[in-house]
């Protein structure tokens, strides 16, 4: 905004030592415009930042104005003093004292004292760390989440130890021969396991067996062998060959049969006789089955066809003859007879 006053200007010429001509003018307001005020100009660059200002610090007690402290400069702004006289409050505000009267009230109870638990939480997940205040009253809790630092360098190679003694080793299971070392995936622990692939074998063949035999008979025993005790619940597997006779012409036939325990025991292998012409032994093989009636389909938590823990076993090879023909011969010679048997673990929580 423009400002017009009423001045009046002089200009004076002069010459200077080079003989140039110099003008100075020289401007005088009258007595009216020398008094009235210039326009604003410009906003100034922001100055710097004052002193924070103190909080209300209280000092003590004085009894009346005359006892004020003395001395006191800016750095003590914000402290004040309860005054006696008149309950009042001294408050200095860094230059000078400002008094309010009355202003202190009778001092109330005694608040109970704070407490602080805290609780830390360790999340290696976790990049950044937290505190988290809660509680409305004297108890507060302080939550605190700490992540993960830094990978710190490779610490030196442990000393070897037994598996039997590490801390992620199930010991309730005792390994057998040929166990196998295996991590859990229900525990996520390493324990020791049954052989996967059974425990044995065991072997006989030929004078092994009973002696060679033929007669017109339901059913007699071959040969008669022993499973020793076992540190586990096992089911006999077991496959051979034997050669057999039945008579031309029959309405029957014999079989292989071996049997657990006894002569009437759960069949566990078998093998299909056949008719034949002349009185010819030939080769018949047997392998696993289960149940007279028919094959039985076995779960893994089956214990059918089983051997106890600690129990020994009784084996038994038949010659037995099948189908409605009776009065008929069946038998067997021990040339080429063999078997073969192992032992295949079955889980004790089958039980």
């Amino acid at each position: 905004m423009d400002t017009q006053i009423s001045a009046r200007l002089v200009a004076t010429e002069e010459v200077d030592l080079d003989g140039l001509p110099i003008l100075t003018a020289t401007v005088t307001p009258s007595a009216e415009a020398a008094e009235q005020l210039l326009p604003a100009g410009p906003a100034g660059p922001t100055g710097p930042r004052g002193d924070a200002r103190t909080t209300f610090a209280k000092q003590g007690v004085i009894a009346d104005e005359a006892a004020r402290p003395a001395g006191l400069g800016t750095e003590d702004r914000g402290k004040w003093w309860h005054r006696l006289d008149d309950d009042g409050m001294d408050f200095w505000d860094g230059t000078t004292w400002i008094h309010s009267p009355g202003a202190v009230g009778t001092q109330g109870p005694v608040a109970e004292p704070n407490t602080v638990t805290v609780t830390t939480t360790h999340d290696p997940a976790l990049i950044g760390a937290a505190l988290r205040f809660s509680g409305a009253t004297s108890a507060q809790q302080l939550q605190a989440t700490a992540p993960a630092g830094l990978p710190g360098p490779p610490g030196p190679a442990g000393t070897s130890g037994a598996i039997a003694e590490a801390t992620d080793y199930d010991d309730t299971v005792g390994p057998t021969n040929r166990s196998s070392f295996a991590l859990t995936s229900s525990g996520r622990r390493w324990e020791a396991t049954q052989p996967p692939n059974g425990f044995g074998p065991w072997a006989w063949w030929d004078s092994e067996f009973a002696a060679n035999h033929q007669e017109a008979i339901p059913a007699y025993t071959a040969g008669t062998f022993t499973i020793p005790a076992l540190p586990f619940q096992w089911r006999p597997m077991c496959w051979g060959q034997m050669h057999i006779f039945m008579e031309q012409g029959s309405e029957a036939r014999a079989e292989i049969r071996v049997r657990l325990g006894t002569a009437t025991g759960v069949m566990v292998a078998s093998g299909a006789g056949h008719r034949i012409s002349g009185p010819n032994y030939l080769p018949v093989a047997f392998s696993p089955a289960f149940g007279d009636e028919g094959t039985k389909p076995l779960s893994p938590s089956s214990t059918y066809a089983t051997v106890p823990a600690g129990q020994s076993a009784t084996l038994i090879v038949a010659v037995e003859r099948v189908g409605s023909g009776t009065g008929y011969d069946i038998g067997h010679t021990i040339t080429a007879a063999a078997l073969t048997v192992w032992a295949q673990p079955v889980p004790e929580a089958a039980q």
